[in-house]
């Protein structure tokens, strides 16, 4: 099925179900799923795939990403997944982007994908009503990490919620964000994150140690930009599968 209209334009998450070869997958999964990304845009639209990947261009991308392994063992640098099975839960802010991408993962169901040491095969993609905002504060849990980075003289730093620069960077991060939008700059001053039950962890990501926060917070703002946040993920590296979250 080629999906031209999703549901009046009100679903822009789904996710995708995985079956792997065998149980054990690189703490490294994230390379690989931008690989898959890449591969299915490029089969299906390369005008669209040189839009969002082109050469190693910064692009902005108002998508996010986080992906669940089911029964499994995070060891040092490999996770072992008893089960065999990955979900790949996939939020979007545009509506053009999301048809696209779904036709293009469409396009890769039953088709075997290599990774290192293994392989995983795309067997269903399901879509995922969004919720809701319609206040100016949520209850929020992360699905991914919320990567807060600062970039200066071509080095990153990066901030998790006990840092002292956290708030402040995050709010720069959100105005990059924007630059996709309409939002005036502004709206960025409205937004407050206050931990719930949340800590800081850390992050293997290429070959760089990322600093970065999980767990359950109140993220506080005006609505529409909650809405956008929710939908296109918030802070640094979220086309990297960081920053996706669920109002709970």
């Amino acid at each position: 099925m080629i999906l031209y209209k999703i549901l009046g334009g009100e679903i822009m998450r789904y996710k995708l179900f995985f079956e792997l070869e065998n149980k054990e997958i690189s703490i490294q999964y994230r390379k690989s799923i931008l690989s898959f990304f890449k591969k299915s845009l490029s089969e299906y639209d390369m005008a669209k795939y040189e839009k969002l990947y082109h050469a190693k261009d910064p692009i902005i991308k108002p998508y996010t990403f986080a992906v669940f392994f089911r029964d499994s063992e995070f060891k040092e640098n490999k996770i072992i997944v008893n089960s065999k099975e990955m979900e790949l839960n996939i939020s979007i802010a545009d509506y053009e982007i999301a048809i696209i991408l779904y036709n293009a993962f469409n396009h890769q169901r039953n088709k075997v994908f290599h990774l290192e040491h293994n392989s995983m095969t795309l067997k269903n993609i399901v879509l995922v009503p969004e919720k809701q905002i319609n206040t100016d504060e949520v209850t929020i849990k992360f699905m991914s990490p919320l990567i807060v980075r600062q970039r200066e003289n071509e080095k990153d730093y990066y901030y998790s919620i006990e840092g002292e620069k956290f708030l402040e960077t995050l709010k720069i991060n959100i105005k990059e964000q924007l630059k996709l939008t309409n939002y005036p700059t502004e709206i960025i001053d409205t937004i407050k994150l206050e931990k719930i039950n949340g800590r800081k962890t850390v992050i293997k990501f290429y070959e760089k140690q990322m600093e970065g926060t999980i767990g359950t917070f109140k993220l506080y703002g005006n609505k529409d930009l909650l809405s956008y946040l929710y939908k296109s993920g918030i802070g640094s590296r979220r086309s990297s599968g960081f920053g996706m979250f669920e109002v709970v």
